[in-house]
């Protein structure tokens, strides 16, 4: 097996780079690392150890030259490369061939992310991979994903989830999809409507795929904690707490076709996991997952474990921030209206900064409807930036920065989001304010 590296950098004198490329080999048939001793590059070795935070043997590859070639002698069978283990250089790996992009480099992330001992790039390659399909749905027509692309993730999927593992923590991260922020940095131009309906139909595919084998894995974390006399701070209870919260995530994704039964079923084991939590993270998770139920046979779960979170704050400001930013980034059509109604709570004031940002900067992050194609969402803003200026001009020049990217969003909600920008350089402003609004509209 040989592997080619070519680097680009922006070196002023032209000079490569010295990088670090830590590599490991697993065989395609038993997924086994299986990376030689020795390793063969212009007749000089280079250095073969083992890494202490691997749980394979890793390589480093020094790439000292512009391209260099490295051969990986005595290999009995196919392989696949991991490659830039343990994140060993800060650079982008991109394959140079555009053919094998196209047609091999997703069996390659299914498999590495299926079996990778390197817990980074088992989590990027399933990033990429979960990526791959929700941008194909979103381009597709029928809003389909190629079917060969969706089996390699949902192949990926299971296998992560049915593989056992002492570190519950990268299974968790690696069972996530990626989050819609993330999601918009590969588009040139970004559609948050359509990222969301597209990551939320992958979800869903994958939970009504897997239901029987995510519960029975919930199920299992739920028992082996229950017996848990005291709560642990260690990396090993954390990581339960993360992957049992992400399952909670999968098993209350309820499909487009559910009945009021099945509404109800998911509500129920969320208020479960909601009242038997004994951490903040665990009740955060169970109360996120209620705020975004918008079923008839939901609702009511949902608005009972609001008011019981609000009741037991008792006024803690921190936990009440909470509160307010959990139902500014529920996903629920009517959620610029609860908004609104929540800055009339006699808990919301528009003077202290923390509380301001809960709610307002929170729903601007919320990407479908604060990008609603009505605009309203950037109207709401607009109004609260200048009602916000004659008190704090810091904040309110901060929360104006969520329109100055009006360029990527399309002509159209762009056009929505500059005439807000227009509107407001037209009033009296701080300067604060008004340098950020005058440097969005250039």
């Amino acid at each position: 097996f040989s592997l080619t590296l070519t680097q680009t950098n922006k070196n002023e004198d032209g000079n490569p780079l010295h990088i670090p490329v830590a590599v490991g080999l697993l065989d395609k048939t038993t997924a086994e690392e299986v990376v030689p001793t020795t390793v063969l590059e212009l007749k000089e070795m280079t250095q073969t150890f083992e890494f202490p935070n691997l749980k394979g043997q890793t390589t480093v590859l020094e790439l000292k030259e512009m391209t260099q070639t490295f051969e990986f002698p005595n290999l009995k069978g196919q392989v696949v490369p991991s490659i830039l283990r343990d994140f060993s250089a800060p650079v982008k790996l991109v394959p140079t061939d555009a053919e094998q992009q196209n047609q091999d480099e997703e069996a390659m992330l299914a498999f590495l992310a299926a079996h990778d001992t390197d817990g980074l790039n088992k989590w990027e390659s399933g990033q990429r991979l979960y990526t791959s399909v929700i941008y194909q749905i979103m381009k597709n027509e029928n809003g389909q994903a190629n079917e060969k692309t969706l089996e390699y993730v949902l192949e990926a999927f299971g296998r992560t989830l049915q593989q056992p593992t002492s570190d519950r923590a990268i299974q968790a991260y690696a069972l996530t999809l990626p989050g819609e922020s993330t999601l918009e940095e590969g588009l040139e131009v970004v559609d948050p409507v359509a990222i969301r309906d597209a990551r939320g139909a992958l979800k869903k595919t994958i939970a009504s795929k897997f239901y029987t084998e995510l519960k029975a894995a919930y199920d299992e974390l739920t028992e082996s904690m229950a017996q848990e006399k005291e709560f642990k701070v260690d990396a090993e209870s954390m990581g339960r707490r993360s992957l049992r919260n992400v399952l909670l995530g999968y098993l209350c994704t309820i499909p487009t076709t559910a009945t009021e039964q099945d509404e109800i079923q998911a509500a129920t084991l969320a208020t479960a996991h909601y009242k038997d939590a004994n951490c903040m993270t665990d009740k955060m998770a169970a109360l996120q997952t209620l705020a975004s139920m918008d079923g008839k046979g939901a609702v009511s779960y949902r608005e009972e474990a609001l008011q019981d979170f609000y009741d037991n704050a008792k006024g803690d400001a921190l936990v009440l921030n909470k509160w307010f930013t959990t139902q500014a980034l529920a996903n629920l059509p009517d959620v610029l209206d609860r908004v609104k109604e929540l800055t009339k709570h006699p808990d919301f004031t528009l003077s202290n900064p923390n509380r301001c940002r809960s709610l307002v900067s929170a729903f601007c992050v919320n990407g479908a409807p604060f990008h609603a194609m009505d605009g309203a969402g950037y109207q709401f803003l607009a109004d609260t930036v200048l009602q916000v200026d004659s008190l704090n001009p810091q904040l309110s020049s901060r929360m104006a920065q969520s329109l100055i990217g009006w360029r990527k969003y399309g002509e159209e909600r762009g056009a929505l989001m500059k005439g807000q920008l227009e509107r407001l350089v037209k009033e009296k402003l701080s300067d604060d304010l008004f340098e950020v609004v005058s440097r969005g509209l250039k």
